[in-house]
């Protein structure tokens, strides 16, 4: 999916959040931000902002049950975790380059 594209699904997403009163339609939010995550850290990072939008405005949404306020909140830190291990990997390449002779 190209980035302007993957872009417009999640303003759009964000857009409809407010009228979002289903449950069954908010699980299916937070499954599909489960398998975006770890793609748009690695591959779309500007994309990252507007899922932390989508888990914040579902997060103060009214129609949002316990579960799922756990299940967000699980995957605002799955994003931490990942920029964490992303940065560590940049930081640890950059002190341990590696030379064509080592390789």
């Amino acid at each position: 999916m190209n980035l302007t594209v993957f872009s417009s699904l999640l303003q759009t997403i964000l857009s409809l959040i407010p009228q979002i009163t289903s449950s069954a339609t908010i699980n299916q939010i937070v499954a599909t931000l489960i398998n975006l995550i770890p793609v748009a850290v690695q591959e779309a990072q500007d994309l990252v902002p507007l899922i932390r939008n989508i888990i914040a405005a579902l997060s103060n949404s009214s129609s949002v049950t316990p579960d799922q306020v756990a299940a967000l909140k699980a995957l605002d830190a799955e994003i931490d975790a990942s920029y964490d291990a992303a940065l560590a990997a940049y930081l640890t390449a950059r002190k341990n380059p590696q030379t064509p002779a080592a390789q």
